[in-house]
């Protein structure tokens, strides 16, 4: 887990929101290996193993199987998914969740490419500098507009539209043609195995005119 990109987590737990403490017991090349997360507000605390954080509810449970999903990414090379995504300069994170993982270490290998956060990385895929591993529930634990963009593996409506929320204004979005395009997100372009969308800027809160008579 990338140092910087900590700031980016949330607790998962229903509260208020705020950014997570952390402690860290082996750290490499300003990656965490080992270490944890607590949070301020309820006090729950996520583990830190092999560079992933597990901030799931129910660490017991099965991490969420990507292979009941649409198998998008065996049909886009890592190029194309740069592309599709827009990393073209190293600035801010892009998210590639559940089998989209299999694409990071060729991603990293391109120029000018930002920091991955893999979301429920494929197993075989290990966490070095570039990659950061995060184990979720559908409903990502990360702060709203806090990535650039996003790759999305499968069509649960819940975890598309959690990655929607954490993809910033005008950041691009990536999932299977079978998945339903979420509400604030605007169709660029598909094909018979994926669609690629741009985030839409949320509405702005109404303004209040005052008009000055006489």
């Amino acid at each position: 887990m990338f140092i910087e990109l900590v700031d980016a987590l949330r607790c998962p737990r229903t509260h208020e929101e705020s950014w997570l403490v952390l402690a860290t017991s082996r750290i490499a090349a300003r990656h965490i290996q080992e270490g944890t997360l607590g949070c301020p507000v309820c006090r729950a605390e996520y583990p830190i193993s092999d560079g992933i954080v597990d901030l799931r509810l129910d660490r017991s449970a099965p991490a969420i199987d990507a292979a009941s999903n649409p198998r998008s990414a065996n049909h886009v090379p890592a190029v194309h998914l740069a592309a599709m995504l827009n990393l073209a300069d190293a600035l801010g994170f892009a998210l590639l969740i559940g089998d989209w993982g299999r694409h990071a270490d060729a991603l990293l290998e391109l120029d000018q490419m930002p920091p991955l956060m893999l979301v429920d990385p494929p197993a075989g895929v290990a966490m070095r500098p570039g990659l950061s591993g995060v184990r979720a529930d559908a409903r990502l634990p990360l702060a709203a507009g806090a990535a650039r963009a996003a790759a999305v593996d499968g069509v649960d409506a819940t975890r598309l539209s959690s990655a929607t929320m954490v993809t910033r204004a005008g950041g691009r979005i990536v999932a299977p043609a079978q998945a339903a395009l979420p509400d604030g997100v605007r169709e660029l372009v598909h094909d018979e195995h994926v669609w690629v969308g741009e985030r839409e800027a949320p509405p702005s809160a109404f303004v209040r005119l005052h008009v000055r008579r006489g």
